[in-house]
């Protein structure tokens, strides 16, 4: 063990962990501890931070809806904390800078360790930029500036918490639960709310209620401008709906033999969105910190990453032009800020890809290895790994790079479009909801037919 090593098992000796269960959990079990997790998250949404004085600023501002959470309560900064955390450690393990043996279970423990360290100095760290940055007013009292603080870094805690939670006991990813629970409100509210703009009163700021009531009136409106949503908007939404639910069935399939039984045979598939929808939470993360900096940078009167309007929007600088344009209107008016913003982001959602498969034993070599161990080989080649690693590279390597670029570019198609939810948001929790129904269908195979375990996972 080394000095390094040491150190940090004496550090996440002290951690806040979910303990794994001792034995399979049932799919009703893992419903349930699904079902609370959420609604904790809902409640502690609602909670106000105490001593916000003043006009609040929300510092993730559009991008709210994918960071999920709720700006004023004990979970304004979402999940920023620890999704950034992924990010760096992503970068510093896929450059080398800090070396991990994820193929071990010693190094993916140090890995996992080390990321929830940062993922909570992240959590004081944020907190601290938000109030001290004045985003919920000013206060003359030293504790109540701790304590605001400490409010904050605890709702991130409690997210990164219930996310482990959702991750061992319940399905899938809490962090991924989050964003759709969040998306799914905000989209719910954009369609169907009869309740009256505060802006014009004689308005519903439901885009199919206000459309229904223009159409009754005889003078249909299909598109109302300003900040209120429109059925165009929910037509976009359908869209961007149908192409991820289609995109998510693409997929090719390898043919596969069993080397100990003659005529048995499978198939390997790999899909084309092989890295799902991550790379889009970990750009539209690292946009929401950029633009975090920029704002505190901003209150201190630097403006070299940009400036903001008095609404908190985006005004001019490198800041500007790495937020989504949020409609066709402004699209067209702002062709340039489009096409970098496009570039940026889709460059990231790319990189992120790649990035993710090999930290996750997605890449060809760790698939040729599951495979071979499990007396799998292509018809046709020697049963050889460095054969069966050689044909998967031929595959795995390109459709991760044309699916990162695919979620990118929908991703900002939708945004452009102005889909509710925001188009990212509305596209990252399709992508969830298919993913949670695979898993939860899987499972379900899994308890009627016990003996399919194994090859389910």
């Amino acid at each position: 063990m080394s000095l390094s090593d040491g150190v940090g098992n004496s550090i996440f000796r002290f951690l806040p962990e979910v303990t794994l269960p001792k034995k399979r959990i049932t799919l009703k079990k893992r419903i349930i501890w699904s079902g609370l997790m959420l609604a904790i998250y809902f409640i502690l949404a609602e909670l106000p931070v105490y001593g916000i004085s003043g006009n609040q600023t929300d510092y993730f501002s559009g991008l709210r809806a994918i960071m999920a959470g709720e700006n004023g309560s004990l979970l304004t900064l979402g999940i920023g904390p620890v999704v950034t955390a992924g990010i760096i450690m992503q970068l510093l393990a896929g450059s080398d800078i800090i070396k991990f043996d994820l193929s071990s279970h010693r190094g993916k423990a140090m890995f996992q360790g080390t990321q929830k360290v940062l993922a909570i100095v992240l959590c004081f760290f944020e907190a601290a930029i938000w109030i001290l940055g004045g985003a919920f007013g000013t206060s003359n009292s030293t504790f109540l500036v701790v304590f605001m603080i400490l409010q904050l870094a605890l709702g991130g805690i409690l997210i990164l918490l219930m996310d482990e939670v959702v991750t061992k006991w319940g399905f899938g990813s809490g962090i991924s639960l989050f964003i759709a629970a969040n998306v799914s409100q905000t989209l719910l509210w954009e369609a169907l709310s009869f309740a009256k703009s505060p802006i014009n009163p004689d308005e519903f700021i439901g885009a199919i209620p206000a459309f229904i009531k223009s159409f009754i009136a005889g003078q249909p409106v299909w598109v109302r401008g300003g900040i209120l949503p429109d059925i165009t908007q929910v037509f976009f939404t359908i869209v961007v709906f149908l192409i991820v639910v289609y995109a998510e069935g693409m997929r090719l399939e390898i043919p596969l033999s069993y080397g100990k039984f003659r005529g048995a045979r499978g198939r390997y598939p790999i899909k084309f969105l092989y890295a799902s929808n991550i790379p889009v939470i970990l750009a539209a993360a690292l946009f929401a910190n950029v633009q975090l900096f920029a704002r505190i940078l901003n209150s201190r009167g630097i403006t070299w990453l940009g400036t903001f309007n008095e609404f908190g929007g985006p005004k001019s600088g490198l800041i500007y032009y790495l937020t989504s344009p949020q409609s066709i209107e402004v699209l067209l008016n702002e062709p340039i800020r489009a096409v970098i913003y496009l570039v940026v982001f889709i460059g990231l959602c790319a990189m992120f890809s790649v990035l993710w498969i090999d930290l996750t034993g997605m890449g060809s070599k760790e698939v040729a290895k599951k495979l071979q161990g499990s007396g799998m080989q292509i018809p046709g080649f020697r049963r050889d790994i460095r054969i069966l690693e050689k044909v998967l590279d031929r595959y795995i390597p390109p459709i991760t790079l044309m699916g990162g670029i695919f979620v990118g570019l929908l991703a900002a198609f939708a945004d452009f479009t102005g889909a509710l939810g925001t188009g990212t948001g509305i596209l990252l929790t399709v992508g969830i909801v298919y993913r949670l129904y695979e898993e939860l269908a899987k499972e379900q195979v899994s308890e009627l037919m016990p003996g399919m375990r194994q090859f389910l996972g």
